[in-house]
């Protein structure tokens, strides 16, 4: 019967070195390709990439997708700390809270100068019946490069990691999306990309305990 120690040295002695990053790497690889299979697809629906900044103008645009990136690299970070043992997420998670409420607040003013009869368009726009389901199914190939990615990590909170890499996922759907988006105001931003965000966080807040188990 081989003793713990020998076994211990001899599963040591087989380890291969890490390079500094390569998780945190391969956790950017797999949101990157899955947001690349996003943009490729909508693409060949749409046929029309950064038509947003023709329809919008680049402030609407910039606001769009500097909330979405905001998001993303927010949720990114969390996402990674949730799969190493032992990480500590605790007070991080405001993080996720500061860049909807600057965009929240933003829609408040913008809607409390607006006329009181222009106020529902500003909130819904034209595509508020599309835009969750259209975040949150470009999600998906996204929230594939994360499980391929968590499959070098150990989340041991398997619930907050499905729902931090569900909202990774819908974050990086988002900016996408934004490149395709032809609204321009924050409430519709406010509103309608954060609730396509949230669910895709409930995507993987339902499908992460299995996909991401270790």
């Amino acid at each position: 019967m081989v003793a713990t120690d020998d076994l211990i040295r001899s599963l040591a002695a087989d380890a291969r070195p890490v390079r500094p990053g390569a998780a945190q790497m391969r956790l950017f690889g797999g949101l990157a390709a899955g947001a690349l299979v996003a943009l490729l697809a909508l693409t060949l629906l749409l046929r029309t990439p950064l038509s947003a900044v023709v329809y919008t103008g680049v402030p609407a645009f910039t606001m769009k997708l500097a909330y979405a990136a905001a998001m993303a690299a927010a949720t990114g970070l969390l996402l990674f700390a949730s799969g190493r043992p032992g990480q500590r997420i605790g007070y991080r998670l405001l993080w996720l809270i500061l860049p909807p409420a600057l965009v929240g607040a933003n829609a408040i003013m913008e809607l409390t100068m607006k006329a009181p009869q222009f106020r529902e368009a500003a909130l819904l726009g034209t595509t508020w019946q599309t835009c969750i389901a259209a975040i949150a199914g470009l999600s998906l190939p996204v929230l594939a490069g994360v499980v391929w990615a968590f499959k070098r990590l150990a989340p041991t909170n398997l619930p907050l990691a499905g729902l931090l890499a569900g909202l990774a996922s819908g974050s990086a759907a988002a900016v996408v999306y934004a490149l395709f988006c032809p609204e321009t105001t924050a409430a519709f931003l406010a509103t309608w990309y954060t609730l396509g965000i949230g669910a895709a966080g409930l995507i993987g807040l339902i499908a992460g305990p299995r996909l991401l188990r270790w």
